[in-house]
């Protein structure tokens, strides 16, 4: 039985590898005529045009993996068919469960890679490729400060402001949350304030500190203060898009935008889409198993028509409960794992129904 298992895993890599190769080409010709308009007509080096498209490849890899996945499955399969493979097995008596427990550890294997390049490759990734964006080719500087955004420095102090006028550096309605030793952080809020360079000088404020029960146990009213944030105002990095952001990072954005009572759907959709995403390859590897099989009629099989329809039909499901997710008409963790889990379903119920009829 372990040579059966080599022997669907090797068909099984070749078709998935070249999915891989393939749609990446697909989905970065769009980003190839940007960047040859970028080189030819506005004069951007050619150096910083293929570091960014080196930067952008992760997470274009990350979208093919499931699609690579179900490609795979259903090219495999259908090759079995084809050949009566699959015929000859099953008169053997050997069960499609255990023809498919191969493929279903390879889109296991799959998820686990498809998670680790989400989690560690890809933010960075991102981060990169959004600074060779601002400041190579559309020479802007690196993100300022602004309304309703928190920015950290490397004091662990979080620092909020309603309203910002950069021309002025004045700001209005201050917060900085700080984490210290104790179990709920200092708070300091203030009317107003000033930035300059490393110095942001809070007038008119108060600050709070909080028992391990979380009431108020010390409260103090300042007239001036001025803090020290370690930083250049303009070079935080806080301003961080979510895809640009690990687990770790997320989870600690949500926590302090939930404690200046801001909305976090969008960052909570994002932070369980870096699940869903890679489970959506050992989803399509369960799904594509049944759908590959020859139809019983005409004993043809359509591997390449599934994997359209399918890649098709699931990226819009995925892309209407992100939607939903983000938009907060749905909890973010329903919005991010309904299509996995309606398709893992769908999938299960086809391949028991194939398992017991053939």
């Amino acid at each position: 039985m372990k040579t059966l298992d080599r022997y669907v895993a090797v068909e099984l890599i070749g078709p998935f590898l070249i999915g891989v190769v393939g749609f990446v080409l697909v989905m970065t010709v769009d980003l190839l005529f940007t960047m040859a308009d970028l080189i030819i007509n506005k004069g951007v080096p050619f150096w910083a045009v293929l570091k960014l498209l080196i930067y952008k490849l992760p997470s274009i890899m990350v979208m093919t993996f499931p699609v690579s996945t179900l490609f795979a499955t259903a090219m495999s399969m259908g090759r079995f068919s084809k050949d009566n493979e699959l015929v000859a097995l099953r008169t053997s008596g050997v069960s499609l469960f255990r023809i498919a427990l191969p493929i279903l550890l390879i889109g296991l294997t799959v998820t686990v890679i498809s998670y680790i390049t989400n989690e560690k490759i890809v933010p960075r990734a991102n981060y990169v490729a959004t600074n060779i964006i601002r400041q190579v080719i559309y020479k802007k500087p690196l993100p300022e400060v602004k309304e309703d955004v928190f920015f950290k420095d490397a004091f662990n102090r979080y620092y909020y402001a309603r309203r910002v006028d950069m021309k002025t550096k004045l700001m209005q309605d201050i917060m900085v949350y700080e984490i210290t030793a104790e179990r709920f952080p200092r708070m300091i809020l203030a009317k107003e304030g000033a930035f300059n360079d490393r110095f942001w000088e809070l007038k008119d404020g108060v600050i709070h500190k909080y028992d391990a029960n979380g009431y108020v146990n010390y409260e103090a009213a300042f007239v001036a203060m001025k803090l020290n944030v370690s930083d250049d105002v303009v070079n935080f990095s806080g301003d961080k898009d979510s895809q640009e952001m690990d687990s770790s990072e997320l989870k600690q954005k949500i926590s302090v935008l939930q404690q200046g009572g801001v909305s976090t759907n969008n960052y909570q959709t994002a932070l369980y889409m870096k699940f869903a995403i890679p489970l959506s390859c050992f989803v399509f590897a369960l799904i594509g198993i049944p759908f590959s099989l020859p139809s019983p009629r005409s004993g043809r099989t359509w591997g390449m028509v599934i994997t359209i329809v399918f890649m098709f039909t699931f990226y819009v499901f995925a892309s209407v409960f992100r939607s939903l997710g983000r938009g907060g008409l749905l909890p973010p963790v329903v919005a991010a794992f309904t299509p996995q889990l309606s398709f893992a379903i769908i999938g299960g119920l086809l391949l028991l129904r194939e398992g017991l009829s053939r």
